[in-house]
């Protein structure tokens, strides 16, 4: 009966002891990932920005890939970017986003302590449309049903002149 007591709180201490430290190495807490401007359109630049509570990293990084929900097609070239620390556990950096026809971006952070690396949850941005014009949709000229209805109104009018004249 001894041993069994023994035993049962020699496991006790262990998972107790075993808790704390993987509680402790668990490395940084993400807050959301947040976009200035809210609603970015393609070929922007965003602020991106993050909030790290618990272990402090010595690096943290994003990694943002932009898609064509379209065609279902994600962008090969990765943009992997270093984040600052910008105030208390706040960290953020500038990415420029490079591809015309992208629907959204997905974005993720990952933060580096003790030598392991840890991620965030991935969150997905939809990008606003262009307003300036320039995506190459709409370019602000009539179409041929324009011109077909001129032609209809121009012999419908000829064709009633005729019909008076007569």
């Amino acid at each position: 009966m001894k041993i069994e007591r023994k035993f049962g709180l020699l496991v006790v201490i262990i998972s107790v002891l075993g808790a704390t430290f993987v509680s402790s190495a668990a490395g940084p807490t993400f807050g959301e990932i947040t976009l200035s401007p809210t609603s970015p359109t393609a070929l922007s630049t965003v602020t991106l920005s993050v909030t790290l509570s618990g272990d402090t990293p010595s690096e943290v990084r994003v990694t943002v890939e932009e898609c064509n929900g379209r065609t279902g097609i994600c962008h090969p070239d990765i943009q992997n970017v270093t984040m600052s620390l910008f105030n208390a556990g706040n960290y953020k950096t500038n990415v420029t986003l490079k591809h015309a026809d992208a629907t959204y971006i997905t974005c993720h952070v990952v933060a580096k302590t003790s030598g392991t690396w840890t991620s965030s949850p991935e969150k997905k941005i939809n990008l606003s449309d262009n307003t300036n014009g320039n995506d190459g949709n709409d370019d602000k000229t009539p179409g041929f049903e324009v011109v077909l209805f001129i032609i209809a109104i121009g012999v419908s009018l000829i064709v009633l002149a005729r019909k008076r004249v007569k």
